[in-house]
């Protein structure tokens, strides 16, 4: 496969997570053929210093199977978002394509192949803003015959953009406050699951410090749309990255690893939703009452409280 995307990955401070992301990765058919970028994130403090050290001594030793390697080693911590953002915007700025991993990641030896080719399927389809080659157990219809389904929500595991895409990304969410006023542009955040809402108020509230709740709304402020596999091509193996931000207890990020691994596939022409997959996705993100209470609490307090009054 030609004009094959450049492959960024974050690691911190697990060594033996991060072993396995890129020995599975080492495996994948198009290893060999793919530019990797490794981001190395710096230390929170002493007590991180000597896993972070084994972490760089280890991908260090793993330089082989790619086209090219390039090791980015950050002298203080950025931390989980800004470490991908300021990474991903760096290979963009040389690259128009990217795929993106985190240390807790194994991936089949098709993955490649289908995040590949969906960036090249979908790179004029200004509506698909990010693909990925992770899925949840989602039970397909017996005449559903892509390999493919979309959602308006992004997904954090194992996932692909271009350069024109991620630019319209704004961080600082400056219209916060505008939308946080408009009880319908709520709602309509919220139909992809009802914990997002939750998830950007923390955000706001600097409650956690997430990259992938302000991409998802990246994805609603441009109406966009995310495509996922049919067969997941990504499994998760700890409680870093995206779990970094959800409970412990949820098992839905489980998924059974594709094994068919066919290189070849067959992508939806219609960039729209199918809803009878996408109702089964939402009920991976269905929350309490009492969480839908604390958001009116959390919501109220922004918009009333001085503090916010620039956000």
């Amino acid at each position: 496969m030609n004009n094959l995307a450049p492959i960024a990955l974050f690691v911190y401070a697990r060594p033996q997570e991060t072993l396995k992301t890129i020995e599975a990765l080492n495996k994948n058919f198009l290893a060999s053929e793919s530019i990797l970028y490794i981001f190395s994130d710096g230390p929170k403090g002493e007590k991180d210093l000597s896993n972070v050290l084994e972490v760089r001594k280890l991908i260090r030793s793993l330089q082989t199977g790619f086209s090219s390697v390039e090791i980015i080693e950050r002298e203080k911590n950025l931390g989980l978002a800004n470490s991908i953002i300021s990474g991903v915007s760096e290979v963009l700025d040389k690259h128009n394509k990217i795929i993106v991993m985190e240390e807790d990641l194994v991936s089949s030896p098709n993955f490649l192949n289908f995040v590949n080719e969906s960036l090249n399927k979908y790179e004029n389809e200004k509506k698909v803003f990010s693909v990925t080659g992770y899925t949840y157990q989602i039970q397909v219809p017996q005449d559903y015959s892509f390999d493919n389904y979309f959602t308006p929500r992004c997904e954090s595991l194992g996932w692909g953009t271009w350069k024109d895409r991620w630019i319209k990304a704004d961080w600082e969410l400056k219209d916060f406050r505008a939308f946080l006023s408009n009880k319908k542009s709520i709602k309509d955040f919220s139909k992809t699951g009802n914990d997002l809402f939750g998830m950007l108020l923390k955000q706001q509230l600097g409650k956690v410090d997430s990259w992938a709740i302000r991409w998802c709304y990246a994805h609603f402020q441009n109406n966009a749309l995310c495509s996922y596999p049919i067969k997941s091509k990504i499994t998760h193996i700890g409680e870093g990255g995206y779990a970094t931000h959800v409970k412990k207890e949820l098992k839905f990020l489980d998924t059974e690893l594709d094994s068919e691994l066919k290189i070849s596939y067959d992508f939806s022409t219609k960039i729209e939703i199918e809803y009878e997959i996408f109702d089964q996705f939402k009920l991976y993100f269905k929350r309490s009452i009492s969480n839908k209470i604390r958001n009116i609490f959390l919501r109220w307090f922004i918009l009333y409280n001085s503090k916010f009054s620039g956000k």
